[in-house]
């Protein structure tokens, strides 16, 4: 049940194994009918020290925050209440993005980010369930019931079948995006999966920087491929 805790606590437990390849990475981003602040900040996966950190206040006008990435990272959006949204920061791409009073987000700039945006409107709503789980498990809320740990535990399991279900399907149908590969880091924790997902990438996505953030997080994984991949 703990596999998937790295997409919210995500922990440190990788080495430098995927090659690097730096560029310049920008996130815009637009917040509307909201009184409250946002905060956006890139993390390095390899350090997990944070890269740049902006606050802004939510005014219906575009902020911009743009860094050097030596390599694939993550972005964090985080609003008051403390509710995370973790996007991949690709060195070279833009991101565009634009979030309603609902929170609901969509995504565009550079074609990396115009895939993703299909993936994300699944894979989001899922991510944040799974990260409520965990601060259910963690006490945030106070003690759990055993009844209320039963109704955790089984929503949890649930959201992690229906993520590592989606995953697949989006690597399945896209196996030549930069965007399925950014996708499979959500397997994180489980060697079986990310094999079985980046086996189906053809050569050219296994190799992007975007594949980067699953390699560089499962060390164990063999990443051996034969000849019918899709290549």
């Amino acid at each position: 049940m703990l596999k998937k805790l790295v997409i919210t606590m995500l922990m440190g437990m990788m080495t430098l194994g995927a090659m690097a390849q730096g560029g310049k990475f920008t996130v815009k981003g637009t917040f509307e009918g909201r009184k409250d602040s946002v905060t956006l900040e890139i993390g390095d996966v390899n350090s997990w020290e944070t890269i740049v950190k902006q606050t802004y206040a939510i005014t219906g006008e575009m902020h911009e925050l743009t860094c050097d990435l030596n390599d694939a990272a993550l972005l964090y959006v985080t609003d008051v209440k403390g509710l995370t949204t973790v996007f991949p920061a690709i060195p070279g791409e833009t991101l565009v993005f634009y979030q309603n009073e609902h929170k609901v987000t969509h995504l565009g700039g550079s074609q990396f980010y115009v895939d993703y945006d299909e993936a994300q409107h699944f894979v989001g709503p899922l991510i944040l369930g799974i990260s409520e789980c965990n601060d259910r498990f963690s006490g945030k809320y106070g003690p759990l019931y055993p009844d209320e740990l039963n109704l955790y535990s089984d929503l949890f399991i649930i959201l992690n079948n229906r993520l590592t279900d989606y995953v697949h399907q989006y690597v399945k149908s896209y196996p030549d995006r930069d965007a399925a590969a950014a996708l499979i880091f959500f397997l994180t924790g489980d060697n079986k999966e990310i094999e079985t997902a980046a086996a189906t990438l053809t050569e050219r996505a296994r190799n992007s920087v975007a594949a980067n953030l699953y390699k560089k997080l499962n060390t164990g994984v063999s990443y051996r491929y034969d000849d019918g991949s899709g290549d």
